[in-house]
Formats: C-alpha cells, sequence, structure tokens
C-alpha cells in the first residue's frame, strides 16, 4: 500500500485511539513465546578487556571487517577508529558542531555499502554522514545526506536498501514502514494495536511501550527490534510482509497509565519497578542475537546476574544463552571471526571482547 507523505503526516497528528480493526494485510504475524525454563543452559563466556585510549563515554561499536568503530556521547570528537587485528588505536574523527560536515549526536551506526565505510545518523539534525576508516587528516564527514523535514517524526531508522530506510514512528497504528529518502511511504508492517488486549491506548502510547531500536540484517531481507521495555524481539521478513514477534523469558505488558498532563497522551509507568530488557540487539546472517539485562539499569554493574546474550534463529528458536563477566551497554559481532565485542559499563568503560567457543558453534 503506497502512502504519500501528506498521509503519513496526518497520521502522526492524529493521537487517535486504537480502537478500529487492523487491515488483514498488516494482521500477518506469529508469536513465540519461551520463558527461563526453555532456555538452554548458560554458556559463560570470557571476556578480553582493551584499554584503547581517549574512549570516555561510548554510545555504539560498529564492526568492519578488521576494524572497530565507536561513537561517544561526550562532546569531544564523536567517533574513535580502532584497528582490532593488531589491537591498535588509528585515530579519533566525526567533529562536533554544526556546520558543514559536522554532527552533534550519534545515535546510530550503520554499515554503508561501499567497503570499510560507514554512517552515523545525528538525531538531533536529522541526517546522516558518512566516514571511511582509512586514514584522513580531516574529522569532517566526508558526505552528509539530509532528509526530508517528515524524518523529525521518525522513532528510529536503518536502512533497508541504498535508496529507502526502515522507520519506525512517533504515532500511528502501523508498525514499521520503509521509505523512501524523500520520505514517500514505499511499504508498511504489522500494527501495534496487535502487541495488547487493551483497545482504549492511544497508538503513540502502545508504541513507546514497545520502544526498540532497528537493526538489518547483513542482506536487507530481515529486519528485527528488541524492546527495551518489554520483552519481545519483532522480526520482519521484508520481502514476505510477515512479522514473527519472539516473547521472554517474561512476556508480560509492563505497568502503565495513560498521562495527559502535557496536553496529548503519553506512557506513565513506575520507574521504581521497571527493568530494561534488551539493552541492545544484532540481526546476523542466520541468527539474531539480543543484549539482555532484566534487572534496572542502575543495577547493571551488580555482580550477581549479569546481562546475558539470547541467540535466536530466525524462526524463533533459541540456539544458546551466554552468560557474560562484564557488564554492557552494547554489542557488536564479528560472525566471520565468531567474536562479540561489547561496549563496558564500568568505572572505566571500553571495549570487550569474548571469543565464542567452538561447542556453541556446532549447532550453528
Amino acid at each position: 500500500m503506497i502512502r504519500n507523505k501528506l498521509t503519513l503526516l496526518v497520521g502522526f497528528f492524529a493521537l487517535g485511539f486504537a480502537c478500529s480493526p487492523a487491515s488483514e494485510e498488516n494482521e500477518i504475524e506469529e508469536i513465540v513465546v519461551f520463558d527461563e525454563k526453555d532456555l538452554p543452559d548458560p554458556i559463560a563466556l570470557v571476556g578480553k578487556k582493551y584499554n584503547f585510549p581517549n574512549i570516555t563515554n561510548p554510545r555504539n561499536i560498529l564492526c568492519l571487517g578488521d576494524y572497530l568503530v565507536v561513537s561517544e556521547r561526550s562532546n569531544g570528537d564523536l567517533l574513535h577508529i580502532l584497528d582490532i587485528q593488531s589491537e591498535k588505536y588509528i585515530r579519533s574523527t566525526g567533529k562536533n558542531g554544526l556546520g558543514p560536515g559536522e554532527a552533534t549526536l550519534v545515535w546510530k551506526l550503520e554499515p554503508a555499502f561501499e567497503k570499510e565505510s560507514f554512517w552515523c545518523y545525528d538525531l538531533e539534525q536529522t541526517f546522516f554522514s558518512k566516514y571511511s576508516v582509512n586514514e584522513g587528516t580531516s574529522k569532517l564527514a566526508e558526505s552528509q545526506l539530509r532528509l526530508e523535514e517528515i524524518f523529525h517524526y521518525v522513532a528510529d531508522l536503518t536502512w533497508a536498501s541504498d535508496t529507502s530506510l526502515l522507520v519506525t514512528m512517533v504515532d500511528g497504528n502501523d508498525k514499521y514502514f520503509e521509505v523512501s529518502l524523500q520520505g514517500d511511504t514505499l511499504a508498511a508492517y504489522g500494527t501495534w494495536d496487535s502487541m495488547i488486549d487493551r483497545k482504549d491506548v492511544p497508538y503513540n502510547v502502545i508504541s513507546s511501550i514497545h520502544q526498540g531500536r532497528l537493526k538489518a540484517s547483513p542482506d536487507k531481507r530481515k529486519f528485527i527490534a528488541a524492546g527495551s521495555r518489554r520483552d519481545f524481539i519483532d522480526v520482519l521478513d521484508k520481502a514476505s510482509g510477515k512479522i514473527l514477534s519472539i516473547r521472554g523469558p517474561v512476556d508480560e505488558v509492563p505497568e502503565f497509565d495513560v498521562d495527559y498532563s502535557r496536553g496529548y497522551p503519553m506512557a506513565a509507568m513506575n520507574m521504581k519497578t521497571l527493568t530494561v530488557k534488551y539493552l541492545d540487539s544484532f540481526a546476523g546472517k542466520e541468527r539474531i542475537y539480543g543484549l539482555h539485562l532484566g534487572k534496572s539499569f542502575r543495577n547493571i554493574s551488580d555482580p550477581d546476574e549479569l546481562n546475558r546474550i539470547f541467540v535466536f534463529d530466525y524462526q524463533g528458536k533459541i540456539v544458546h544463552q551466554y552468560s557474560l563477566d562484564y557488564p554492557l551497554t552494547g554489542f557488536t559481532v564479528d560472525e566471520d571471526n565468531s567474536i562479540i565485542y561489547g561496549l563496558t559499563v564500568d568505572e572505566e568503560p571500553n571495549v570487550v571482547a569474548f571469543a565464542l567457543p567452538e561447542s556453541s558453534l556446532l549447532t550453528e
């Protein structure tokens, strides 16, 4: 179903209630539920922590062959380029600012279609900046892609092809859209009102409860969204339009009220009891990886029950459960070399590597 920009904008601002039945074409969804007893025995991973200089408050990590890219939350240089094979810090790049070639807030790192190049998405200015891992003297982006105004209403996004993005919006009942770089809708997938039984909840409230950052498989055929407030991973097969929703290990909607105190509906949640579910995820060639916390973020470094990584196939079957000896806020996977790289959250945050044991690779 093709929709133009005007139709989408009307949908964004119409904070309607989830009371209309979903169309058949968007109700192609399968649910797989698991709990703790369904998890395989944990495989303990022992991390090798690096001491790369200049990393102070990392947000994202991306693997590009022999290189790692790490983005910063701080106000200095935005990016670090690491040669992971030689274990050397190559350089910092990404000038912080509002001028040409500059950026302010690196929300996401995504591989570019050119080898050893990558995109950074600036959430504040809604544009992509492209950089290369190769040596260079300038810290400015090689190129920048400014998106249409419609992208100010996007909650999250990832590349779906070299000319389109898969996005979630701040409002509306449709879950996922494929959108051209000019803001035209190419397709819509799934509905938010399928996620809860209550029929009196505005769509934007449902979507906010199910926040999850979008990730794309290397071939851009599969897309995942792992919930940070609810235990679920959505798996979209773009070719068929079908969504597989993996629920667990605790399949329940967190308690919430609808708050209108700001003049529009918002999800009011009990922050004292709310736990963080998936902190990050990775869509691999044949496997899905989810970094699961399952407790309050303030207790993330508690040595008891550090966060775990669940591994699923694309049919929703859980394949592995990895236990970690470092608390992580984000991670990436080098599937060619069977290594998980994470960002630690401790007194001296840095990169940590977990080599996957051969015993866990045999079933893959």
